[in-house]
């Protein structure tokens, strides 16, 4: 590891050395790697040292072959610079063997989160940035190798059971250090490595598999569905949509072409916000990696075999009804007639419990202060304008939902005091005053005055 490695690490303070290595301990409790797989690690480490020519020249062989990840090696002439070349063949080296000598401490856990940091532009060189899925795609490449290497000096050995429990320790491992890496793309939603693990009922568990799978098969009639009101018509005009919560479930409502469709606002591919994205025509586009859906069937173009959770919509009257998995956790509410089903735009299954507005409908600029905790955001639409509202201690603040950055979806990062964080790249912004406060974004988000008169907060939009 080179100097401008060391310098970086040892500036890093004692509180976030800490923070990594507690993360560290409870993915690798998370995944099963425990004292003994690391005794397993630190026993193959001459098997490492024997084979890491290998593992280095499958990586680097890997990374070389294909123009994406080539170009990150190539001078302006076009041709590989090997000086640079060599010192990343340097680095990777002394990950591994660092990493075989099984010392997983707190500052070993540091070290592989400044790793991850190296790979964006929060690390040393700011205009570096290696897009996640290939740092994914070469940890693949490198436990491929170490369980070659392994298996081979291992394998006939006096111990017949030594190569499966060593290939499998380093197997979790290399889960340990994903999620380790991943750390500086800015994907936690959550506070890192916060509670003990719980008691869970494995019937209620093995019920709820058994129900996914029948609805994956297409049997329908094993899933109970309740009816909620969710908007009023004069809400949602032709072309527009409303991205709404039903008990924690993020759900898009379009009113699209004559039609309403309702589908969860859940990428299939790693959750991202689909219900913010793009709309042309019926083909509705993920904001984070570009996933298509065909918003009528909300089947996946990109992925054809599968599909958006969808669910039924009815329209009667002026209200617009979503009907959702009984199963979701219900909040208490006063039971009301049935919607008459000769007036519905989409005719409703039979013998679904329903339930009635518990409040009014808003404008589209106003939300309730009650259903905005601090520490909390939501997103509006207002005037065609995607709004970010976050409740801080020094009250409500609205800036635009969109990162300046590439458009990643402020509303599914994370707010930790006044900074919210882009889940996309990482970028960073005060939400009381826009500003970007990390990058890589360089703009800042525009803002916009919230009033607050008793229990409702309005968003004011020129």
């Amino acid at each position: 590891m080179d100097t401008s490695q060391n310098r970086h690490l040892t500036s890093r303070s004692p509180e976030e050395i800490a923070e990594a290595g507690a993360f560290f301990r409870y993915m690798a409790d998370y995944d099963g790697f425990t004292a003994a797989d690391a005794a397993l690690i630190r026993q193959t480490r001459p098997i490492i040292v024997k084979h890491l020519p290998e593992i280095v020249t499958d990586f680097y062989n890997h990374l070389l072959r294909y123009p994406l990840t080539r170009a990150l090696f190539l001078q302006a002439d076009g041709t590989v610079n090997e000086s640079y070349l060599l010192m990343r063949m340097r680095h990777l080296s002394n990950f591994w063997l660092r990493t075989a000598d099984a010392v997983f401490d707190d500052e070993y856990a540091g070290y592989v989160e400044y790793v991850g940091m190296a790979h964006t532009s929060h690390g040393a060189d700011p205009k570096i940035y290696v897009p996640e899925r290939y740092v994914i795609g070469q940890v693949g490449i490198v436990q491929h190798a170490i369980s070659r290497a392994v298996s081979s000096d291992l394998r006939g050995g006096p111990d017949a059971d030594l190569e499966f429990a060593a290939v499998e320790a380093w197997d979790k491992l290399m889960m340990v250090l994903l999620e380790m890496l991943a750390l500086a793309y800015g994907h936690e939603q959550q506070t890192q490595g916060d509670g003990a693990p719980v008691m869970v009922d494995g019937v209620w568990v093995r019920a709820m598999a058994e129900q996914a799978i029948a609805l994956e098969l297409g049997d329908h009639s094993k899933q109970p569905l309740r009816r909620v009101v969710v908007a009023t018509v004069a809400e949602i005009a032709d072309g527009q949509r409303k991205i709404v919560q039903v008990d924690g479930l993020s759900i898009g409502l379009f009113h699209h072409q004559g039609g309403w469709y309702a589908v969860r606002n859940s990428c299939i591919h790693q959750g991202g916000p689909v219900a913010t994205g793009v709309l042309e025509g019926d083909v509705l586009t993920c904001p984070w990696h570009g996933y298509r859906y065909n918003l009528p069937t909300a089947r996946c173009l990109t992925e054809p075999d599968a599909e958006l959770d969808s669910y039924p919509v009815t329209v009667v009257g002026e209200s617009v009804y979503v009907d959702v998995p009984e199963s979701m956790p219900k909040t208490a509410s006063a039971p009301t007639p049935t919607p008459p089903a000769e007036t519905a735009a989409v005719k409703a299954p039979d013998a679904v419990p329903e339930a009635a507005p518990e409040k009014a409908a808003l404008p589209e600029n106003e939300f309730r202060t009650a259903d905005l905790p601090v520490g909390e955001t939501l997103m509006l639409t207002v005037k065609n304008l995607t709004i970010l509202v976050s409740h801080v201690e020094e009250g409500f603040y609205a800036t635009d939902e969109a990162c300046t950055h590439m458009q990643g979806p402020l509303s599914a990062g994370r707010l930790n005091g006044k900074i919210v964080t882009c889940p996309l790249h990482g970028s960073c912004f005060d939400v009381t005053t826009g500003t970007v406060t990390r990058g890589p974004a360089s703009m800042a988000l525009k803002t916009y005055p919230v009033a607050v008169e008793g229990e409702i907060g309005r968003v004011m939009v020129a």
